[in-house]
């Protein structure tokens, strides 16, 4: 197999590994709604600041997520941009995950 495939396979799964977890998700989708400090983000997705702390900063050293400094603050936003969008799917469209509890009898 191209070397180059397996580097973006090893990509791939690190990428799904993040985007295993279901704060990781909220929290992708509570920055996407705007760049946001850490308080904000663990206030929107109902956790704390410790737990989304760590999430946040597996995040930024997955290459998901950036942050800034501002005095006391620290802002999140996204740069993997594509990742992110496979997540709004969900999001957008829950229908098309959701149905296939409509094909158990």
């Amino acid at each position: 197999m191209d070397e180059k495939l397996k580097v973006l396979a090893q990509r791939q799964a690190e990428l799904c590994k993040v985007f295993s977890n279901e704060q990781r998700i909220l929290i992708t989708w509570a920055i996407d709604e705007c760049n946001c400090t850490v308080s904000k983000i663990a206030e929107a997705i109902g956790s704390s600041l410790q737990n989304t702390s760590q999430h946040l900063n597996l995040m930024r050293d997955k290459g998901v997520l950036a942050s800034r400094r501002e005095g006391r603050e620290i802002y999140y936003r996204i740069i993997e941009d594509e990742a992110v969008q496979n997540c709004q799917v969900v999001k957008s469209h829950p229908s098309l995950f959701t149905q296939k509890e409509n094909y158990h009898d």
